[in-house]
């Protein structure tokens, strides 16, 4: 299925001298998370890393073996690629993150700023008389500059690094928004379809009609029995009933999917914007209080593709009929139905909305990304 590349796509406006190459990425990636430890940075990611790896190795499969698709793949692996959460934009946007924030954490002002006010007061309590006084009041002034020096790299490092966090943070939460109405708008599209009963109504008058065409080529042949006849109305009639019953086992199926992807999205982002609005409501925050939230932001990314449930449950298939086959081939052109159906969708909204409607999460102006506000998020009985 088609993804849009509009959710995780290209991040503009990042600190270009800070931006760390991919071979720089890969080398702290695969360092030690704390001294003497075994657990790596990369382990973080392993779990989503292995998840995109899948989604790619079956899409590969199926560009060579057309026609021998297992159908709880095609629906699993159908609907993560369409709602675009397995993503190798947001897996390089949080491999970033942590490369920053371990920047960011190892930031020291605490020693260069000890040291000047510890020798701020040895040269405020220098003898001017005494011995060497002059020289050793230039040696302290010397180091009292240096240090200031170091601090004032430091202070520029921590403003830059923290941009770039507050950036990355940014482009994530604006995306998983971002999911989160794709994911919204899909499970309209899927209750509509089941309202409507469209795609069911076509397979079964597609049935109907192949049917009739095998009888009239039949009576060519000779009379037909009117127990055959009989036989051939019965077999239409149960798989008339085994098609509406297998559709609404399987939009059951994708709705449940497509809400365990919203409702994970929709928590992480909302979670981030919680963070996001901690960072606003302070004028300025120390050091150790950036990066105390920062720290526990890089453990809320962590969880975002780690700590999630997506499973899937497809009804077994088996027809009461000899026409088993069938059905089977009804039910995936029913899935690729409802699959068109939802990427279609996708691209109206897209050209539905004008310029000034559309996001500019990537605009380097933006500190933060826009956000529902309290009215328009969804809350107690109006959430699924």
């Amino acid at each position: 299925m088609t993804i849009d590349k509009s959710i995780f796509g290209l991040r503009f406006g990042s600190h270009e001298e800070i931006s760390p190459s991919r071979e720089e990425l890969d080398s702290f990636l695969g360092s030690p998370k704390k001294e003497e430890g075994t657990e790596r940075h990369a382990d973080d990611l392993a779990i989503y890393r292995d998840k995109l790896a899948r989604i790619d190795a079956y899409e590969q499969r199926q560009l060579h073996e057309v026609g021998q698709q297992d159908f709880r793949e095609k629906v699993y692996y159908g609907v993560l690629r369409h709602s675009c959460f397995f993503n190798t934009g947001l897996k390089l946007a949080i491999e970033q993150y942590k490369y920053h924030v371990h920047a960011f954490t190892s930031l020291d002002l605490r020693k260069p700023a000890s040291f000047v006010k510890s020798a701020k007061e040895e040269l405020a309590n220098l003898n001017p008389r005494g011995k060497d006084a002059s020289a050793k009041r230039d040696r302290l002034q010397g180091m009292i500059d240096e240090r200031k020096e170091v601090l004032d790299r430091l202070a520029k490092s921590r403003e830059t690094l923290s941009r770039e966090l507050i950036a990355i943070i940014g482009y994530i939460s604006g995306n998983l928004t971002k999911i989160e109405r794709l994911t919204e708008a899909s499970l309209t599209a899927i209750e509509g379809s089941r309202m409507s009963g469209t795609g069911e109504k076509q397979e079964i008058t597609d049935v109907k009609k192949q049917f009739k065409e095998q009888l009239k080529d039949a009576l060519h042949e000779g009379p037909l029995t009117k127990e055959h006849v009989e036989a051939i109305k019965r077999d239409v009639d149960q798989l008339t009933r085994e098609i509406s019953s297998i559709a609404h086992e399987d939009l059951d199926t994708l709705t449940r999917l497509y809400g365990a992807i919203h409702d994970h999205v929709a928590k992480y982002a909302g979670a981030l914007n919680g963070f996001v609005a901690e960072l606003e409501r302070q004028d300025r925050t120390t050091v150790d209080e950036e990066k105390a939230v920062f720290t526990r932001i890089e453990q809320l990314l962590v969880g975002l593709i780690s700590d999630y449930q997506f499973p899937v449950q497809t009804a077994p298939l088996h027809s009461d009929t000899p026409y088993e086959d069938l059905l089977r081939e009804k039910r995936n052109e029913m899935l690729d139905w409802i699959f068109e159906l939802l990427r279609r969708d996708r691209r109206s909204r897209h050209d539905r909305r004008s310029g000034k409607e559309r996001r500019v999460l990537d605009d380097p102006e933006l500190k933060f990304p826009d956000r529902r506000s309290g009215k328009d998020r969804r809350t107690g009985k109006r959430r699924r």
